[in-house]
């Protein structure tokens, strides 16, 4: 289940960012998860209107 939470964070994080996420990017948030803590990512400039 471990593999499973951090390819979740890989894959929101290249779909957000249209790049490659460095894998100590994914593993922090994978750990600050992990820990419970809130992450809040600014997305309304990334976000089509509909």
């Amino acid at each position: 289940m471990t593999g499973h939470l951090r390819d979740g964070v890989h894959q929101a994080l290249r779909r957000f960012t249209q790049e490659q996420p460095p894998a100590c990017q994914v593993d922090s948030l994978t750990a600050l998860i992990r820990r419970g803590v809130r992450i809040d990512w600014p997305a309304s400039d990334r976000l089509s209107c509909a």
